[in-house]
């Protein structure tokens, strides 16, 4: 049985040198961050691990005093100041990277945790954030649950309450993220995507305003299933749609992210599972038609993508990136793709020559297909001159000419 948990108990098990895992997505406990920012004193010498979403998961645990740090595998704006200050530690990798290092390798002295009320079963649903949890809570000492009635109890992995140290009951909001207004431009990046997708095809979408156009984009589909890192608001279209396959497993998702309307309709609809299984190479390679859909900053004449810097600042991480797309390509009729708009909001162009100096997320062998609003550049089993000429085709017009000259530059060095 669990010890009561309540603020000053969760205050004696931080000290410096404590290892501190901490759940992202709507796993976070406003609950354990109220309490954090009530005593940040209580955080020195404190380094808190976790997979945080950049424009989701804003608070900065590095913030909370000068010797506290935190850990993590995403840069975002909002740790900017703790970052220059030297208080963050960041990883550069992946998804299933991640997955296996917590699960192998990582070690916790506590565990923050948030989950619904135990089953008659003595379990704990981890609800809608299924993702690395389930890698770190084994590997920590202490287990310290905000057990929240709001949390919906899912069909995905769980923590025994036997297995908690201490733990309060509390009914708070979850983190609550609204799909974004819809754009125009990425209208049409999503509506040329869905000139790419069949129906009974299996969708792979990553988060923000290119999951909600594409779903918008393909709510006329039919059969259609998702196994994917996250699913927002717009899934409420698909089912509202019919557009889904009728089977227990049509959405496979590591977390649900978005509003109160989502998380009331996830819990019979959407099958929970860890990174471990919706990122494994091996998952994805056997799902027949995985098509993987996903946005990015910039691409170049090679083909190479960036995704997570911009201006030469890291903005972000590589995140499921590259699981999705090798995955993708081995299933049978599986496609990778890659969209973006061609320009900026400013007019530049996000169809560079050759990616500057410094990180690349995706290699120029690992993307299938670059969709625009202008059109797709399907560049598997293309020479380089060809993949090239594909790439230049769907950049904005505006910039055609000038791109065919930079490469005829780049082919002399090559």
């Amino acid at each position: 049985m669990p010890a009561l948990l309540d603020a000053s108990a969760f205050y004696d098990q931080l000290r410096p040198g404590v290892e501190v895992y901490t759940a992202g997505c709507a796993g976070h406990s406003l609950l354990f961050e109220s309490w954090l920012q009530q005593a940040p004193e209580s955080a020195a010498g404190v380094r808190f691990t976790g997979v945080q979403i950049p424009t989701v998961n804003r608070f900065d645990f590095a913030s909370l005093h000068s010797t506290t740090r935190q850990r993590t595998i995403f840069l975002s704006a909002e740790l900017r100041d703790s970052w220059l200050a030297g208080r963050i530690d960041y990883l550069p990798m992946s998804y299933s990277a991640t997955w296996q290092w917590l699960s192998e390798t990582a070690q916790f002295d506590v565990a923050l945790v948030q989950v619904a009320p135990p089953d008659e079963h003595g379990q704990c649903s981890l609800g809608v954030a299924c993702d690395f949890t389930p890698a770190a809570w084994p590997r920590a000492t202490r287990i310290l649950a905000h057990v929240n009635p709001r949390m919906p109890r899912t069909n995905g992995p769980s923590i025994p309450w036997s297995r908690i140290d201490a733990a309060i009951e509390h009914d708070g909001p979850l983190l609550e993220v609204p799909d974004p207004a819809p754009d125009a431009l990425m209208d049409q990046v999503a509506a040329r995507i869905a000139t790419l997708v069949p129906d009974k095809a299996t969708l792979q979408l990553g988060l923000g305003r290119l999951q909600s156009a594409v779903l918008r984009a393909l709510r006329g589909r039919r059969d259609l299933r998702l196994h994917t890192g996250m699913v927002s608001d717009g899934l409420l279209g698909l089912i509202e749609d019919d557009a889904l396959a009728t089977a227990p497993d049509a959405v496979v998702a590591g977390v649900a992210l978005g509003s109160q309307a989502l998380y009331d309709a996830v819990a019979g609809r959407v099958q929970f599972r860890e990174v471990g299984h919706t990122h494994d190479h091996g998952v994805l390679r056997a799902i027949p038609r995985l098509t993987a859909i996903n946005s990015a900053l910039s691409v170049d004449l090679l083909g190479q993508v960036n995704g997570d810097c911009l201006g030469g600042r890291q903005i972000s991480g590589i995140g499921g990136l590259p699981d999705f797309l090798r995955g993708a390509r081995l299933a049978p009729q599986g496609r990778g793709i890659i969209a973006l708009p061609s320009v900026t909001p400013k007019g530049q162009t996000r169809v560079v020559p050759v990616l500057p100096a410094g990180p690349v997320s995706v290699a120029r062998i690992d993307a299938d297909c670059i969709v625009t609003e202008h059109g797709v550049a399907d560049l598997r089993h293309l020479d380089v001159h060809a993949r090239a000429r594909a790439i230049i085709a769907v950049a904005d017009p505006a910039h055609r000419e000038s791109l065919e000259r930079d490469w005829h530059d780049i082919a002399q060095r090559l």
